[in-house]
């Protein structure tokens, strides 16, 4: 296990959403060598403290330091009212009184508490093992470059949650180890954390009124035309039962209960090498939150592409075709609310869809879930700012739009129009299980990246869209 050396800063980059007010704005990690606490502390405040130019109230604010961060202590004096540390956290040096902190013994026990571990997989299609040893079942294939949550360290592997409902055993040849802490953030950041987090809400805000603006432009021009036609005739409006149904072929799933929302058992068959080397490779990035980003669009890179009609997990494929759609979220595109529920066809008020509403929504969903990035899991939640689940998560995204997906992964699974993985786009859904078990879902927002509610240490978190192997894909908007 890679443990406590040298102080350096690294982002983390969980971010808060605009919801999320008690969250620290600024996460980021320090890493040292075993023992070496001496001059290490942890903040203990009831919300935050500031850092000053000088040891006393009366200089400039450099920083902020909120509770449970860790710092250097570069050194004592004595300042306004007693002693005084001056620190370094983040990128912040500056001054704070001394009775903030622990330090010693107690910073010690305090730090190995409130530590985060994490592994990057440094070979793709790496297999996530049942127990720690090369032999027990393969539960699935994690991706080069993701990065996970360690639990334990268990001799030559590591325990790694994947998602809530997944947790399992890697080998330590197969990936690098940090241990990271919250730290101080300089004004500046906390002023740029905040505009991004603006930013995002401002994104939303912009495509649900695109989105409503292209749905009232169809409606008056669907209007038009149930008026007079090319011809001058009358056309009668569209009937009511024009309205298609999402329900596609689906895999074989388990029945769910509201009491186990996201939970089974079920796993894949294994084989004796650790890495799988049919596994397409997959040129993943690091994200800075503990969680990977795919580093561009699925356009000429390998992945997952599943079965389309099979609840199981599958091994990857050799190549996965760049989704005809590349629609991202951004201020000027679309979002909205939609009056179809679980139709294969967004509709406006009175007939079909088109491209346009279509693309709007796509875009609308992706813009609308970003804002909600670093909120809290809570199993059994549905809500967006308290806490939500995957499924949770993924239920209140869609009914934003006026969407009903279902309540569990398993029940979204099913009323899905399954298509393949091969051709996702921004605002489908991907699903990930054991065996014939669907237990997790997350949302594709295009560049091979995927929003999910993940587990409890994590929250709402962006990760590479097989940073475990899909089991199966589907859409409610099309």
């Amino acid at each position: 296990m890679l443990t406590l050396s040298c102080v350096c800063a690294m982002t983390l980059g969980v971010i808060p959403a605009y919801a999320d007010v008690q969250k620290s704005p600024h996460t980021v990690s320090v890493v040292a060598s075993q023992g070496n606490y001496e001059n290490i502390a942890v903040s203990q405040v009831s919300d935050y403290v500031n850092i000053r130019e000088n040891p006393n109230t009366d200089s400039t604010i450099v920083g902020k330091i909120y509770n449970n961060c860790a710092a250097t202590i570069l050194e004592t004096v004595e300042g306004e009212g007693g002693k005084w540390y001056r620190i370094q956290s983040g990128a912040v040096t500056g001054y704070i009184k001394a009775q903030y902190f622990v330090t010693g013994d107690s910073a010690e026990q305090l730090a190995r508490t409130i530590r985060r571990e994490f592994v990057t997989i440094s070979a793709d299609g790496l297999r996530l093992r049942a127990e720690p040893n090369l032999t027990s079942t393969t539960l699935t294939l994690l991706s080069q470059g993701a990065e996970y949550i360690v639990v334990d360290d268990e001799g030559d592997f590591f325990k790694v949650e994947i998602d809530e409902d997944l947790v399992g055993y890697i080998s330590k040849n197969y990936c690098t180890a940090r241990v990271e802490f919250d730290q101080a953030v300089t004004l500046q950041e906390e002023k740029e954390k905040k505009a991004e987090e603006e930013k995002r809400k401002q994104e939303a805000d912009s495509a649900i009124a695109q989105l409503e603006e292209v749905r009232r432009v169809e409606a008056k021009e669907e209007a038009e035309e149930s008026q007079t036609g090319n011809n001058g005739t009358t056309i009668a409006p569209n009937p009511s039962g024009a309205e298609s149904s999402t329900n596609g072929s689906t895999p074989t799933t388990s029945n769910s209960s509201s009491e186990n929302p996201d939970n089974g058992a079920t796993i894949i068959a294994t084989k004796p090498d650790e890495v799988d080397t049919t596994a397409p490779a997959q040129n993943n990035s690091n994200s800075s939150s503990g969680t990977s980003i795919a580093s561009g669009p699925l356009t000429g890179t390998t992945g997952s592409t599943g079965s389309t009609n099979s609840g199981t997990s599958t091994k990857p494929s050799a190549t996965v075709v760049q989704p005809s759609n590349t629609t991202t979220s951004s201020g000027t595109t679309t979002a909205g609310t939609s009056d179809s529920k679980n139709s294969a066809t967004i509709k406006g008020s009175g007939g079909p869809g088109s491209t346009a509403v279509v693309t709007a929504t796509r875009t609308a969903i992706v813009a609308y879930a970003k804002q909600f990035l670093g909120n809290k899991y809570v199993y059994g939640g549905t809500s967006l700012t308290t806490g939500a689940d995957c499924s949770g998560f993924t239920q209140a995204i869609f009914a934003h739009f006026g969407i009903t997906t279902g309540r569990t992964s398993r029940d979204q699974a099913q009323n899905v129009k399954t298509i393949p993985i091969s051709s996702v786009q921004p605002g489908d859904l991907l699903f990930y299980g054991s065996g014939s078990t669907i237990t997790h879902v997350a949302i594709y927002i295009g560049d091979g990246k995927v929003i999910h509610s993940s587990n409890s240490r994590t929250g709402v978190i962006i990760s590479p869209y097989n940073y475990r192997t899909p089991s199966k894909a589907g859409t409610f908007l099309n």
